[in-house]
């Protein structure tokens, strides 16, 4: 993950003054992403619908990474829906060891993509966490990421 030299105060996720603090929705994300630091980086292979910008090659809705902490055994799954409409639903599959029973997930989703906090008002865009049963099949199971979001799920792979 690149550096954020802006952290505090310019075009930042923190914004403080001589009263307190407030976080911006985008500090969420950069504060999970960190807890991913150190881990391994997995190969991932993406396929979805896809759309055009201008002359470029197609783009995926689907932004994906993933890393592996070799001390937990915890898989981590980031995926991004760049869909401003449409939630869009994968299959996951796992190519090595067996996955545990449920998914850690952490999602941030917002029905207003330009909503930002101030002062007083800093509550309005937070992630959501729940864990959810997986129904794998040879190690594949199926997950829907609703559109506009950001998703990360944490499984147990034994």
């Amino acid at each position: 993950m690149a550096n954020l030299a802006q952290i505090v105060n310019v075009i930042a996720p923190i914004f403080t003054n001589e009263k307190g603090l407030f976080l911006q929705p985008i500090y969420f994300p950069i504060a999970e992403y960190a807890k991913q630091g150190g881990n391994m980086s997995l190969d991932v292979h993406v396929k979805s619908p896809t759309y055009k910008v201008g002359n470029r090659a197609p783009l995926g809705y689907l932004d994906v990474s993933s890393t592996h902490d070799l001390k937990t055994g915890s898989v981590f799954v980031n995926v991004l829906n760049r869909s401003k409409a449409s939630d869009i639903t994968a299959a996951i599959e796992n190519q090595t060891g067996q996955l545990g029973d449920t998914a850690a997930v952490w999602q941030m989703n917002y029905p207003d993509l330009k909503a930002v906090h101030t002062f007083g008002d800093d509550r309005k865009v937070r992630p959501e966490t729940k864990n959810v049963p997986l129904k794998a099949t040879g190690g594949t199971f199926q997950y829907t990421f609703p559109a506009h979001s950001l998703t990360i799920l944490k499984l147990q792979v034994r």
